[in-house]
């Protein structure tokens, strides 16, 4: 599912860009994907032994990706009271936006200022940026292409992330034969009990 998603993200991006609230759409989508891709990847270290080209695919972005999934964390899961607080404090013209929401040009730039702001946070003790060489101002031409970079880069490496543990795995497993339905299997999905998913 990860990789679907990853694909399509980088189609959308490659044939249209982010220029829009549709766009910016796609981008939280990029960052919720690559977010999980980093909690997934630790429940298939133990491949890695074996597989060396999926360690050093992974270990090679490793930044990113964690770059990625603090942004899901601040900008995307929640409203990031902090977040929202530092974005006015860092661009006071929001509060002279807040009248103008239903503006789909307003609300793309509210988005841009936020996200900046999430990614202007990403510093370690001495305030120096994690990823970046600079703080970032995403309406600076410069530091939008740096911003994207950073995108396209962190999804064409995790899709080739996916491809690889797919070929992996598609080798470590029988596949049933489709020809053959195992009725086994399909008495006991209808016997099937659904309970609601705790943590």
């Amino acid at each position: 599912m990860l990789q679907a998603d990853l694909i399509a993200v980088d189609t959308h991006f490659t044939e249209l860009g982010i220029s829009d609230m549709n766009g910016f759409l796609y981008l939280k989508n990029t960052l919720i994907s690559l977010a999980n891709l980093v909690d997934f990847e630790l429940t298939i270290r133990m491949l890695y032994k074996e597989h060396r080209t999926l360690s050093e695919i992974y270990t090679k972005n490793k930044k990113y990706f964690d770059f990625a999934k603090y942004l899901r964390n601040k900008f995307v899961g929640h409203i990031h009271k902090d977040l929202v607080e530092k974005a006015i404090e860092w661009k006071p013209e929001l509060r002279m936006m807040a009248p103008h929401m239903k503006d789909q040009k307003m609300m793309l730039l509210t988005n841009i200022f936020i996200l900046e702001t999430a990614i202007n946070t990403y510093v370690d003790d001495n305030e120096k940026h994690k990823v970046f060489d600079s703080e970032t101002d995403l309406v600076y031409p410069p530091d939008w292409e740096r911003f994207l970079n950073f995108l396209e880069i962190s999804v064409r490496s995790a899709i080739q992330y996916l491809k690889e543990l797919c070929n992996v795995l598609n080798e470590a497993f029988d596949h049933p034969d489709p020809k053959h339905l195992d009725l086994e299997l399909v008495k006991k999905a209808a016997e099937t009990k659904f309970e609601f998913l705790k943590k």
